[in-house]
């Protein structure tokens, strides 16, 4: 008998999901106008202060604030579980429905080093086309800069 799992391979089933996630990420950050305004206020200023090519400690701690925002402390409750449950109930059923179109319709499955690459290059042409029309960018295309 053939399982559910085996009907797609490992990086077929990681490329789906990385695919989920970034659209979910772009979606997110395109009905929420707050967080948009907050992450282009947040790379404007991290492009301003990558340019300082001699940083006091001030601008290294506040680099660090902006880049990585502290977050509320974690306090259990069960509203916190409650939504935590059904926020994985929708993206997983989001990922088998998804895995499931991809079985059906597409049928092509990929090796690990083709999810790799797509994992790679993807944001990277993703923050070209972003940059082009002057809109947020990822962190990834600082490591690549041309």
């Amino acid at each position: 008998m053939i399982s559910w799992w085996s009907m797609t391979n490992l990086a077929t089933n990681l490329f789906l999901a990385y695919m989920i996630y970034i659209i979910s990420f772009y979606i997110k950050l395109a009905i929420n106008k707050n967080k948009c305004k907050a992450y282009q206020d947040g790379r404007q200023q991290l492009d301003k202060l990558r340019k300082i090519p001699l940083k006091t400690i001030e601008d290294q701690k506040r680099f660090l604030d902006i880049k990585y925002p502290k977050t509320p402390p974690f306090v259990w409750n069960w509203k916190g579980v409650l939504l935590f449950i059904l926020k994985l109930a929708v993206m997983v059923s989001i990922f088998i429905g998804a895995r499931y179109l991809w079985k059906t319709y597409i049928i092509w499955e990929f090796s690990l080093w083709h999810v790799i690459i797509i994992m790679v290059v993807l944001p990277i042409l993703l923050n070209m086309i972003l940059k082009k029309y002057n809109l947020q960018q990822d962190d990834l295309l600082v490591f690549f800069r041309w």
